[in-house]
């Protein structure tokens, strides 16, 4: 067994082991009989101690336990310094450890076993759920036949030069400036896939692109050309040569990435849901919850 996932096991154990039995005071429910406080419910509704918890937050923290046993029980680990890179990041805006001092201390403590939690969380959620969704093309092409109306939309049609950085994007503006032919550009400078085609785009609207290409091109006009603009793929120079078109049925080739995606988070949910339930029949014996104290009166 590797040392995180050791040392990380004997922490749940050790969490399980020295808080008490069901029914202390401040306990709402226990899993294998690691114990689930207010204090949690609490901190997960971002609410004052003594507010009503509901039944919906105790479940969400049984699930939670539930998900990250599953992990361990897996093998799952995460690596120490994806944790601190985040750790750091969220630390970084955070008052209470800006503010240094014992409080800070304990805070430090939580978000680091809080973001290596959710770390484990998305990847066993990932590898049990999430990797094991397929999504054919016969799927896509029978959603797009009962949708196509509603995929419609206003098409957009331009033309980009993607470069790896800011320099190199200034250069090409350079040369287009100096009357050199666009698509010529693009075809002998483009990183993007659709350089040696002269960088010609067609998506099926503006929400298909990242928002800042989509800003950049709205009320560009004809013949117009703006840039850079940067996105995660590059710097990118655009064209725009006609109006955009009316509202039309795009073709399947257009929009079957986004058939995909929708079909995928359908899917997604239902097999999350799937699991879910399985991991809490399987571990239904070893559940405890507080009973609910009826108000007086």
């Amino acid at each position: 067994m590797h040392r995180p996932l050791t040392l990380l096991c004997a922490a749940m154990f050790l969490l399980a082991g020295c808080g008490g039995e069901e029914g202390d005071e401040g306990v709402i429910a226990t899993v294998q009989g690691e114990r689930i406080t207010q204090e949690e419910a609490w901190e997960l509704m971002a609410a004052d101690p003594g507010t009503p918890i509901p039944d919906e937050v105790v479940d969400r923290l049984i699930t939670r336990r539930l998900v990250l046993r599953e992990a361990l029980d897996l093998g799952i680990t995460v690596p120490d310094e994806k944790v601190e890179r985040i750790y750091q990041a969220l630390a970084a805006n955070d008052e209470v450890i800006l503010a240094g001092g014992p409080a800070a201390r304990m805070r430090e403590q939580k978000l680091r076993e809080k973001v290596r939690e959710d770390l484990l969380y998305e990847a066993v959620v990932g590898q049990e759920v999430l990797d094991r969704i397929q999504i054919t093309e016969a799927q896509i092409a029978a959603y797009y036949q009962e949708h196509a109306a509603e995929l419609g939309g206003r098409p957009l049609r331009f033309y980009q030069i993607v470069t790896a950085d800011r320099e190199s994007a200034d250069a090409v503006l350079t040369r287009l400036e100096a009357g050199e032919d666009f698509e010529e550009l693009a075809r002998s400078l483009s990183t993007a896939p659709e350089g040696p085609a002269g960088g010609l785009v067609e998506v099926p609207g503006p929400e298909d692109l990242p928002g800042a290409l989509a800003a950049a091109l709205e009320g560009l006009e004809v013949g117009g050309i703006a840039g850079p603009v940067e996105t995660d793929y590059g710097f990118h120079i655009l064209l725009t040569r006609q109006e955009p078109e009316e509202e039309t049925v795009p073709p399947l080739t257009l929009v079957r990435d986004r058939i995909h995606d929708i079909l995928f988070e359908q899917r997604s949910v239902a097999e999350r849901e799937k699991w879910l339930a399985g991991l809490w029949a399987k571990a239904e014996e070893t559940i405890w919850r507080a009973p609910r104290e009826e108000p007086e009166g």
